[in-house]
Order: C-alpha cells, then structure tokens, then sequence
C-alpha cells in the first residue's frame, strides 16, 4: 500500500454549547515518515485552536466550571524535539524549519541542527 496523504481532525468545545472542528491535510514526500507528518499536524491544529481561544471574550467562559480535572503541563519545546527526532528524511525534517525559526529557543534549534547533521551523513 502506498501511502501519499494524511489527515487529522479534532473538535474543541468553546463553552455555551459551541465548538470548533479544525482540520488539516498534508500531501506526503517521497519516503516522509507518516508518523512524523501526522505528529505534525496534531501540533498544527492544536496551535490554531490556542490561537481562537485567545480571541474569546473571557465573557463566554462565565458559568463554565471544570471539577477534578487534571492535566500535565504541555512543555512545547520537548514536544517539537520529540517530533523533529522522530524525522528520517531531510524533506521531512526542513517541514519544521519555519517553526523553529518562529520559537526563537536555543535548544530547539541545537536539535534541529544535530538532526539535519545526521541525516546528512
């Protein structure tokens, strides 16, 4: 079977019996890892439905009340270097370029380098 698109959905509630389903789609390169592109997407579209909720008016939150509810702390930077590890192919691995550029974080970047580095060899 050969492999050459992916997609992944999710659908967030905003409160008030509202909810938003984000979707993306990726065409996959020659000998991309399908694993690593949907990692990627999973990260894309939780980034964008962080991005709506900074645009909510906190008034649409009001009377929302989560009990016993406990989550881990996402560390975004760990989630890129776990992702960018996982690549096995440059093309795969350059995908990410923009985002590490945009996060501006040393050992983000050192993780990158040292992967590119090794994909060369």
């Amino acid at each position: 079977m050969k492999l050459s698109q992916i997609s992944y959905q999710r659908v967030y509630p905003l409160g008030s019996y509202s909810t938003e389903r984000i979707g993306l789609e990726a065409t996959l390169d020659e000998g991309e890892n399908p694993e690593t592109a949907l990692s990627h997407l999973k990260i894309l579209v939780e980034e964008l439905h962080q991005e709506t909720l900074k645009s909510l008016p906190t008034d649409d939150f009001r009377g929302t009340h989560v009990r016993n509810v406990v989550e881990e702390p996402v560390d975004k930077i760990q989630s890129w270097k776990t992702v960018i590890s996982m690549c096995t192919s440059i093309t795969a691995l350059e995908r990410f370029k923009p985002q590490v550029d945009r996060e501006q974080n040393q050992e983000l970047t050192e993780a990158y380098n040292n992967k590119l580095q090794s994909l060369k060899k």
